[in-house]
């Protein structure tokens, strides 16, 4: 039994299962009481307080119900996951509910947070330009900044797991091969741009700008990448993400096209809800558990004096059924 898991049967945040198991004077005498008792019951063992609670904060810059949530809720609960294991309470907070003049620093500061673990931010995000200010240490997902000792950051190999995803589609058979972008203005969008830029180079195939499609990660625009490919000769298409792939299967099913017969499609990310969905999309898999779990432990390291990392993770094809083997 985890805390992501006790959360979800008592419907209450990972934050607050954090604080009732760690005996927190900030919250409810009685929902303290209720969470500590349901734990003692599914078997979780609740640790006595040696010392005070660390506190951390995991602050997406911005919430969109239908772009990268799913991967952002997977990375953000192994690492609150880790972290409250480790006697760190983790606070989960929103950019976009706080105030126009909202200063990072500040927050963290005021708030007596030690360090932070930022997710969801592109290159526009009103807090980008206040990264370099921080005197809190910071772990960044899927962005960074070089030479920064108290900024790290965790990622995916996001352009080797294009390049890997174009060599596969070339020992298939396919050439024409399309690619769905995700927004414009993220560091992670750019990356796998960059991989299928030099995954057709490595594979021999002509590069051809009227083979990219530029989304925002939503399903929306994989079904609208979907009527743009209908009427072009692509016979596979690469999507930036695994939403993004999902509207690409259902656009090109309304374009009176069928995947894998007619067109295959790879995505990226091999979110969680693809086992309750007939999609059988083959994927690119991140490992979101890994990914928090680094997260933490740059925390960590940096808290004990240690320079910040850049952590990449490799992905892993998954092979399921949207790809057709060309003659």
């Amino acid at each position: 039994m985890t805390i992501k898991e006790i959360s979800e049967a008592l419907n209450v945040s990972i934050s607050t299962v954090s604080k009732a198991l760690n005996d927190a004077t900030d919250i409810a005498e009685d929902t303290k009481a209720k969470i500590r008792e349901y734990a003692e019951s599914v078997g979780y063992h609740l640790k006595a307080k040696k010392q005070p609670l660390k506190r951390i904060c995991a602050i997406y810059e911005r919430v969109d119900s239908d772009t990268r949530n799913n991967v952002l809720y997977h990375v953000v609960a192994s690492f609150s996951d880790v972290a409250i294991a480790n006697n760190f309470e983790v606070m989960i907070d929103y950019v976009v509910a706080k105030p126009s003049d909202f200063n990072l620093n500040d927050y963290l500061v005021q708030n007596n947070f030690c360090a932070a673990f930022i997710v969801g931010m592109n290159f526009k995000s009103r807090i980008y330009k206040q990264i370099k200010q921080t005197t809190v240490p910071l772990v960044l997902l899927d962005n960074r900044f070089s030479d920064m000792p108290l900024i790290a950051s965790v990622s995916s190999e996001n352009t080797g797991a294009i390049v890997s995803a174009i060599k596969y589609l070339a020992k298939k058979g396919h050439a024409k091969i399309g690619f769905v972008m995700g927004e414009k203005d993220s560091q992670v969008s750019a990356e796998r741009l960059a991989g299928y830029i030099s995954g057709l180079a490595r594979s021999g195939i002509e590069f051809n700008h009227d083979y990219i499609y530029y989304g925002d990660f939503t399903k929306t625009s994989g079904e609208e990448a979907a009527e743009y490919f209908s009427d072009t000769d692509v016979t596979a298409v690469i999507s930036s993400s695994d939403i993004m792939a999902m509207g690409l299967i259902d656009g090109f099913k309304a374009c009176g096209k069928s995947v894998p017969d007619d067109v295959s499609v790879i995505g990226f990310d091999d979110l969680n809800l693809l086992k309750f969905t007939s999609y059988d999309l083959t994927t690119m898999k991140q490992d979101f558990n890994r990914l928090g779990e680094e997260a933490f432990r740059q925390i960590a390291d940096m808290l004990e004096g240690r320079v910040a990392q850049q952590v990449m993770l490799d992905c892993k094809l998954i092979e399921r059924g949207s790809v057709k083997q060309l003659n």
